[in-house]
């Protein structure tokens, strides 16, 4: 039997404690996660392949949205899913959640597995 390959996401967060709060989270559920902390290391990361980018609330909005649109320019499709928001303020293929655990794994899950969500709807 193949093992399936985990779905690579890229964890966008401000702080070291967010970063190892949300990858603890999502590589023990079995995810391959890539961290990011600054827009430098956002642009580096976007030349690699990935399922779904994760963006935590607490970054600065402007650099929120500058973030924004390097993902959207290297990586148009995948889709972002902004932690801690009940409304996305990034365009594009966007959903939102709560930050707690339960609420971003399943998230996850139901933009991997594309169910029928209008995005922004989670």
């Amino acid at each position: 039997m193949h093992k399936i390959p985990a779905a690579c996401l890229l964890l966008v967060v401000a702080t070291d404690e967010s970063l190892r709060l949300h990858s603890g989270w999502l590589e023990a559920a079995g995810y391959s996660v890539t961290p990011a902390t600054s827009l430098k290391e956002v642009e580096q990361a976007c030349h690699a392949s990935f399922d779904m980018v994760l963006m935590a609330d607490s970054l600065d909005p402007k650099m929120k949205k500058a973030i924004g649109k390097v993902i959207r320019h290297f990586l148009p499709e995948t889709p972002i899913l902004q932690m801690g928001r009940t409304r996305p303020d990034i365009g594009g293929n966007c959903f939102v959640t709560s930050d707690s655990r339960d609420e971003v794994l399943r998230s996850v899950s139901r933009i991997l597995r594309r169910d029928e969500i209008p995005p922004a709807a989670l």
